[in-house]
């Protein structure tokens, strides 16, 4: 019997300024999850954009939990990069593993993608990240699902859209997570009509955050988001948005 892909949603809080010291203690990180951890696929860490720029959000991703739980801290990386987060006092509250600064989420794959084959910026590590929390009503979690796994599979043609991954925390059991992840920088081509009418193509080029924005005023996004999944309604008790700006990382890699 085949297990879903296990997930860890990661908000970690900084002391002030330490986003330059997490940034070099995430690379060898994010090396040994690339290339000595068989179960790992997705390691990918950004910087909060709301209002909060001492606060990292992450990604993990593995083909089973023991990945994370045993297979990861396990590492000579893992265990030196982590000591040295400890003796620099890179948290902000207390160090240490069982820190308050570590808010992590747990969760099953349930639905939706995180790469696709023809974007050519799939491994972009600059990407805009917004994690999209509802908490469902007693009993409707499923339903959530279900709509959410349909805008996944609908939106996988938007333009600029790079992920859109449906997740089913484990432990909290009326939330699920909507992860999608922008190209920082959308390049769109133009064709247009001159005055010796001729045509002619030129390039505009959007942030991916003003590509969100149109996403969340499209049709399909109102239509699930704003009114199936609306909080206070029949589905949904509350949400929650967070959005972030990736600096490392890499989603989904395949191996052998």
């Amino acid at each position: 019997m085949s297990v879903p892909n296990f997930y860890v949603v990661a908000r970690v809080v900084c002391r002030p300024g330490a986003i330059e010291p997490w940034t070099k203690r995430l690379v060898p990180l994010c090396e040994v999850s690339a290339t000595e951890e068989p179960l790992g696929h997705t390691y990918y860490w950004g910087q909060d954009l709301d209002g909060e720029p001492d606060t990292l959000w992450g990604l993990e991703g593995y083909s089973h939990a023991v990945g994370f739980f045993m297979g990861h801290p396990a590492s000579d990386t893992f265990k030196r990069e982590m000591a040295l987060v400890d003796q620099d006092q890179l948290l902000k509250h207390e160090q240490g593993l069982a820190s308050r600064d570590y808010d992590l989420h747990h969760y099953d794959d349930a639905g939706g993608w995180y790469t696709k084959e023809d974007d050519p910026e799939k491994d972009s590590k600059t990407s805009h990240v917004v994690v999209h929390h509802f908490f469902a009503h007693s009993g409707k979690r499923e339903d959530v699902i279900q709509l959410l796994g349909g805008l996944a599979a609908l939106s996988k043609t938007v333009v600029g859209l790079q992920s859109c991954g449906v997740l089913k925390e484990c432990n909290d059991k009326s939330l699920v997570t909507l992860w999608v992840r922008y190209g920082y920088l959308i390049i769109t081509r133009i064709v247009y009509i001159t005055f010796k009418g001729t045509t002619a193509d030129t390039k505009a080029s959007t942030t991916s955050g003003e590509e969100f924005q149109k996403f969340k005023s499209s049709e399909l996004y109102s239509e699930v988001i704003k009114r199936q999944l609306a909080p206070g309604g029949s589905l949904v008790s509350q949400t929650e948005l967070h959005s972030s700006r990736a600096f490392i990382g890499h989603l989904n890699i395949k191996k052998s």
